[in-house]
């Protein structure tokens, strides 16, 4: 099916079915198949079209795709301004003049997302920045037509040293693309490469790492957590990833020993070079697990820590996984405060966009009404500044970082 800009003066419309109004009228960029009525002659793939209520009054423009379940992504709300380059290089200047207002007030960040999709207004585009690198994901195939003039916007803005273009299999399945990790701009660094954060050194695999190469929603998470070790602490960090919140812990912590847990070899390996890139060699041992199954060990063997970590891998990402994701996060947080110490200290996140922070904050509260546990909640935090949230669309809030007090 052939896909280019959609560039005429006369523009087709689609309907919304009566009672679908609700989201689309507040400004947000999905419109799913379900809410749309459904065309004997539906628009063709990446064309422009105009969105109305089911009264017919124009609410915003998008582009449309027949075979996706979001059907159409809203980039214009004004009947006078088109989805063009012109109209993308205003997004993407908007959201890299924000990024370097952040940069001005951050100190040594060589990590950054530069562009956020829908959180920067810009439906189904993320780019990341690793020291210079830069990694473009699209998550749209409504986006490809103008895909070239983005990259051009991102050569010209923020002059990277490369840009590697990332469509990951879940996207490519649900969107019609292809799979595609390949060099579209400069040249990339041998190995892996270095980046500053919270006065630590972090080794970044731009090829083989999880989600664009790092977690960098997690950086100011990190920090605050850090500010809640006890002297001394023994910690537990489930997830670990790298050695995210494992190596900022044991650096900052006041001598702070971490047992660092995740179920890939590969992902602690990669910690184990990230505590020697910053000579922490004796304070984290590293373990490789199921996170449930760690957990339930220490609580049978009643082995208590003075915080645990708990960031685990996005467990909803659909609407009719939020009911199991739920059990899963309470059965997550209720063995780790099993395993506190009273007046430990819980570090709680969910990365399911689709989980909201009420939610979220019920499961808490379930677990440790379960647990028989008292809890104080001590910060209520999301993703760092550079992953804004568009109050127009709550999926944006997706990471919640919750830190508590468990007596």
């Amino acid at each position: 099916m052939p896909l280019e800009p959609y560039n005429s003066t006369r523009i087709r419309a689609v309907r919304l079915k009566p009672g679908k109004g609700r989201e689309s009228l507040g400004r947000h960029p999905w419109i799913l198949e379900a809410s749309l009525v459904e065309s004997v002659s539906p628009p063709r793939l990446g064309e422009q079209v105009d969105v109305l209520g089911a009264d017919g009054r124009w609410i915003g423009r998008g582009l449309y795709h027949p075979e996706s379940r979001i059907r159409v992504r809203m980039y214009v709300w004004s009947q006078d301004q088109w989805i063009d380059a012109e109209r993308f290089a205003v997004r993407i200047g908007q959201a890299i003049e924000l990024r370097r207002q952040y940069l001005a007030g951050s100190g040594q960040v060589d990590g950054l997302r530069w562009i956020n999709s829908e959180g920067d207004f810009l439906s189904g585009l993320v780019v990341d920045g690793f020291a210079g690198h830069l990694v473009v994901q699209v998550n749209a195939r409504v986006l490809m037509p103008y895909l070239d003039g983005i990259l051009g916007q991102l050569v010209e803005h923020i002059k990277p040293l490369s840009i590697s273009l990332s469509i990951d299999e879940k996207t490519a399945r649900s969107e019609g693309l292809e799979v595609q990790e390949r060099l579209v701009y400069g040249q990339l660094p041998e190995g892996t490469l270095s980046l500053r954060e919270n006065g630590l050194t972090w080794r970044v695999d731009l090829v083989g790492g999880q989600k664009t190469g790092y977690y960098l929603d997690q950086r100011e998470n990190r920090l605050a957590a850090s500010r809640w070790v006890p002297a001394g602490a023994r910690v537990l960090d489930v997830c670990t990833y790298a050695g995210g919140f494992a190596l900022t812990l044991a650096k900052l912590g006041d001598g702070a020993s971490v047992v660092g847990v995740d179920s890939s070899a590969r992902a602690l390996d990669l910690g184990r070079q990230n505590a020697a890139a910053n000579g922490i060699l004796g304070g984290v041992e590293w373990e490789q697990a199921d996170f449930f199954e760690a957990l339930s060990a220490r609580v049978d063997r009643q082995e208590l820590f003075d915080m645990v970590v708990l960031d685990p891998p996005k467990l909803a990402g659909a609407r009719d996984k939020v009911p199991r994701a739920l059990a899963a996060y309470h059965r997550l947080n209720y063995l780790a405060i099993r395993c506190l110490h009273p007046g430990g200290v819980l570090v709680s996140c969910s990365c399911s966009g689709r989980v909201s922070r009420s939610d979220f904050v019920d499961v808490l509260l379930g677990a440790a009404r379960r647990a028989g546990r008292d809890l104080q909640i001590l910060e209520n935090r999301g993703p760092s500044a550079d992953h804004p949230v568009n109050i127009h669309c709550p999926e944006t809030d997706y990471l919640k970082c919750l830190i508590g007090r468990v007596l």
